[in-house]
Formats: structure tokens, sequence, C-alpha cells
């Protein structure tokens, strides 16, 4: 990697860091603005206002002291189990830091423990294009049967088949009670069949359209003029690119006839440079010169050798025109020059 790239870089790579470190500082000031309000929201007994500061500003930030506010006002507010996972988390993050409040949070967790709602969803005779969801959360065949925490109130277990909901279930989750819902997923499949689409009428098939006649063909000389005109065009621009390098060739050759380039024969380093500059531009401005003149000269070629359009079939001509004289343009380049020459019958 070159000088200029390395050190290109090694900024965007700085300005990513800054950019970067910049976004957290943001994160974390709103954080701490937020946890600020929550707790002066807690501070007056405004628990359910005081959560939702909580949880956003644990999730810009997630500092261990936001968290186990966060689940002490989930429990001031009776979501049980939301706050039994939340002193959980932090329990965990406590011990992973060498915190003293990992056994704070582990008191708070073990106590609400036995006071835990759990609803327990019990399937039989599964189907595999059903599934089975409490609220929005899909259960997993491995959860079947088992008491699963849930916060106090009413828990909605549904019966899926894609996004049509074929049967529903409500049960009232109270502290230290497990409740139950069954569910046959075969009976419920057998009372909800799957509906089929009907099937699609097979329409008879219609008599093919009689084919139009082809469209007549275009005329021949179009691409050949098309060809002459971009050759002679390259040709073009090759001869005006020539005479530009002659004129820096003779530009040059004025520069090194200056007293201070070369002077009765004799020249300075500068003026041998200038000179063999000079010679440079010239000889590449004759090549790029011959160049241009065997390309326009194709191109006048291809433009004046290309044949007419034949008449619209179904327009009677009017007259028989003469035949158009036929004439051809090709470079000619010997030792002592070069040019073009004309031929073809008149």
């Amino acid at each position: 990697m070159t000088g200029p790239r390395r050190g290109a870089t090694i900024a965007l790579l700085l300005v990513s860091l800054a950019a970067s470190s910049a976004l957290a500082q943001g994160d974390a000031a709103a954080a701490e603005q937020l946890y600020k309000e929550g707790k002066a929201l807690a501070k007056k007994g405004k628990y359910t206002e005081a959560c939702p500061k909580f949880d956003a500003s644990y999730k810009l930030d997630k500092g261990l002291g936001t968290l186990v506010n966060l689940a002490d006002c989930n429990e001031r507010i009776g979501k049980i189990a939301t706050a039994w996972a939340q002193w959980n988390e932090a329990a965990d993050l406590a011990r992973r830091d060498k915190d003293e409040r990992e056994k704070f949070a582990a008191g708070r967790r073990d106590k609400l423990e036995p006071k835990l709602p759990k609803v327990k969803v019990e399937v039989s005779n599964p189907v595999a294009t059903l599934g089975v969801y409490r609220g929005d959360v899909k259960l997993e065949p491995g959860s079947f049967g088992v008491g699963l925490p849930v916060d106090p109130g009413e828990v909605t277990v549904t019966v899926r088949r894609g996004e049509q909901v074929l049967k529903t279930e409500t049960v009232t989750a109270k502290e230290a009670e497990t409740s139950s819902v069954s569910l046959d997923l075969a009976a419920i499949d057998q009372e909800f069949p799957e509906e089929k689409p009907p099937p699609v009428p097979t329409a008879t098939a219609a008599p093919p359209p009689t084919a139009a006649p082809p469209p007549p063909p275009p005329p021949p000389s179009s691409s050949q003029k098309t060809i002459g005109y971009v050759v002679g065009g390259v040709g073009v621009a090759a001869l005006l690119t020539a005479g530009v390098l002659e004129y820096v060739a003779l530009n040059k050759k004025s520069q090194a006839d200056e007293p201070d380039q070369c002077l009765n024969g004799y020249c300075s380093p500068n003026g041998f440079e200038t000179i063999d500059s000079a010679k440079s531009y010239a000889t590449i401005g004759q090549w790029v010169g011959i160049g241009g003149v065997l390309f326009t000269a194709v191109g006048a070629t291809l433009i004046l050798t290309a044949p007419s359009a034949p008449e619209t079939a179904g327009r009677p001509a009017a007259r028989a025109r003469p035949a158009r004289p036929r004439a051809a343009l090709a470079p000619y380049v010997g030792p002592g020059g070069g040019g073009l020459v004309l031929s073809g019958a008149m």
C-alpha cells in the first residue's frame, strides 16, 4: 500500500472511531437522562410511569444500577415474572463484574420465585402445519407440558395455521398458581380443514392468430454508413490530436532556440531535454496523423460505397433513377509522403 493510500485508510479509520465514540457518548448521555427521570418518578411513587424510563435507559446503556431499578419498578407494579427474570439477569451481571450487589439481586429473585404465576400448555396429537402461541410468542414443542412463568392477569393461548387463528383459549394467571390449557391439534385441524384453492378451469384453446407478414428488412446501407461515420469520426479526432501534438512540438522547439537553452550549436542540459521532448511530440504527432488519415479514408470509403436503400414495397417508382456513380477513397503512403487516392466509375 502506497503512502497516500495508507494515510487515507488511517484517516478513515480515525473518522469511524470518532463517529462511533460520539454515538456511544450520545447513547450514554440519553440513558443517564432517562435514568434520572425514572428515579424522580419512582421517588414520587409513580412506578407505572417510571418503569418505561428505566427500560429505555437500560436499552441504551446496559448498566447494573439501571437494571436493578428496572427490576424493582416492575416488581412494585405487579409484573412478578418480568421482575424475577430481571433480578436473575442482574445477579448474573453482578457476578460477572464481581459487584457486591450480586447477593442483593439474588435475594430479591429468590424471594419472588414462590410467588410466580405459571401457565402450562398441554398439547396432544401435534400437527406440523399448526403452531401454538402464548400471546405473540410461538411455543416450541420442548415447552409443551412445562409450567412457564408469566405476569399475573389474563393469558391468551392460540392455535394458528400460518396467519389464520383457528382456536383461542384464555386463562387467568394468579400468584403461586399454575394454570393449564389442553389442546388436541389433530381435532382442531379436522374441525378447521385447510381450504384448498378451487381448480383453475381449463379454457378452450383459441385458434392461433394468423401470422402477420414479417416487416421489411432495414436498408442494407444503414449499418455500413453508421460504421463509416464512426470510423471517420475516429480519424478526424486523431487528426485533431495530431495537430495539437505538432503544435506542442513546435512550441518546444521554439523554447529550445532561446539563448538560455541553445546558442551557436551548444545546448545546456535543459536545452537537450527540451529538444528531445520536441522530437518525441513531433514523432507521436506524425504517427497519430497517419492513423487519422487512414481512419478518415476508410470511413469515407464506407460512406461513399454504401448501397442505396431499395424502394418501399407497394410504392411504385415514379421514374427510373440513373445509376449512382461508384467511387472509392483509399489511403496512400510512400517513401516521399502520403495522401488519398480516389478511384471508380463516374
